[in-house]
């Protein structure tokens, strides 16, 4: 039962992204507007990370299975991609850099607005 609830928060969180994006005027993933949404129900403590903890394990424990559908495209479509292996290789090399770049800064920022919350209440 504890893992239904945290499973209906977090597909809860994931329908008010796609909500949102809908709603939008402009094109914007709708999974990450539900990741930024998880993230401000953490930060403010409203959802607290024991309410999806047991959930978020079992997702990431079968994070390799939820990429083989992507895997299989991505073999479709060689006879495309084989004469631009190149550029393909020099463009996850690019966004894994940027990716590094933006995921460092982002847990300083939140790690610095982890430690004022933790100061004001002390």
């Amino acid at each position: 039962m504890k893992l239904l609830k945290q499973l209906c928060i977090i597909f809860g969180l994931c329908l008010v992204g796609i909500v949102i994006s809908s709603i939008l005027p402009f094109t914007f993933p709708s999974s990450l507007i539900s990741m930024i949404l998880l993230l401000i129900l953490l930060i403010t403590k409203i959802v607290k990370p024991e309410h999806i903890h047991e959930t978020s394990e079992l997702l990431l424990g079968i994070m390799a299975f939820l990429f083989v559908p992507a895997g299989v495209a991505i073999i479709e479509k060689y006879s495309f991609l084989k004469g631009k292996i190149f550029i393909l290789i020099l463009i996850c090399i690019i966004t894994t850099i940027i990716t590094f770049i933006v995921t460092s800064f982002t847990v300083t920022t939140v790690m610095k607005i982890m430690n004022k919350g933790e100061n004001k209440n002390e």
